[in-house]
């Protein structure tokens, strides 16, 4: 049982510039001058994550040469155009997923990739050109020509992802989510291993307590290693459900009641 909940959690959302490790605390700088102190640090910022930078040395995410489109809008801006859920088509060097966002099924979601290797904006609010999109799904099924007509707006990015990581963490520092296993959208897993990884992290914190960040740190990336790197190496791939798949070691994971192996051992190299 955990000895002792901290006085005080910190969430920041500042620009992280630098910082210094003791033995018993870690010293965040931000852009704008200000500082923090705490016991541990756990760092979800992201794939260019400036915490991953100064632990590990700089790398930069490795672009594919691949853009993604996304977009939500009305289902009613179909028409009569009556779709099956959740459908993925295939091209030889693209693909579209499209599924409905609700239970009431009147909003409509899909994620288009297609080759652009000159673009290399990685941005949430970049906007993408629709008749260059529905040029790069000419000849796709009618239900996909259809929904790309209908389509009000696009946004695009650029699609970057990393190898899997020998080590998430030193010290009292932690990295979670994109910081330490980003991945390619074909599998639609980086917000999902990203809320994983908070679930387990919470219950090794309950279990082990918050006076031994070590033994934590240590038992929640043992128990998250192998299962991030194995889904970074398949999206990356992008053979997800290509063909006939057994999704059951993926979907059938439930976070919430995981075993905590008590004593695990030291993480794992995942091999692509």
């Amino acid at each position: 049982m955990p000895s002792r909940v901290p006085r005080e959690l910190i969430a920041l959302d500042k620009q992280l510039a630098d910082l210094t490790r003791t033995g018993a605390s870690v010293t965040l700088r931000f852009a704008d001058g200000s500082s923090a102190n705490a016991d541990a640090l756990i760092a979800a910022d992201g794939l260019h994550s400036r915490t991953r930078e100064i632990l590990f040395g700089p790398e930069r995410p490795r672009f594919t040469g691949n853009v993604a489109y996304r977009t939500v809008f009305p289902v009613s801006l179909l028409g009569d155009l009556a779709l099956d859920d959740n459908t993925k088509w295939w091209g030889p060097d693209r693909h579209i997923v499209i599924y409905y966002v609700n239970p009431r099924k009147d909003e409509l979601y899909f994620v288009a990739t297609a080759p652009d290797p000159d673009w290399k904006t990685d941005s949430w609010s970049a906007v993408g050109d629709l008749n260059e999109l529905r040029d790069a799904y000419r000849g796709f099924h009618p239900d996909v020509t259809q929904v790309l007509a209908a389509c009000p707006r696009v946004h695009k990015w650029a699609i970057a992802d990393r190898d899997p990581m020998p080590s998430w963490s030193e010290g009292r520092i932690m990295l979670i989510g994109d910081a330490c296993h980003p991945m390619t959208p074909t599998m639609a897993q980086g917000a999902a291993q990203a809320l994983e990884d908070a679930m387990i992290l919470a219950r090794c914190f309950s279990q082990y307590g918050f006076e031994d960040v070590a033994r934590v740190f240590r038992t929640f990336e043992a128990l998250r290693h192998a299962r991030t790197a194995q889904i970074q190496v398949t999206s990356h791939g992008n053979t997800w459900m290509r063909q006939r798949t057994d999704g059951g070691w993926l979907y059938g994971y439930d976070a919430s009641t995981a075993p905590l192996d008590p004593d695990p051992e030291p993480a794992l190299t995942a091999s692509p």
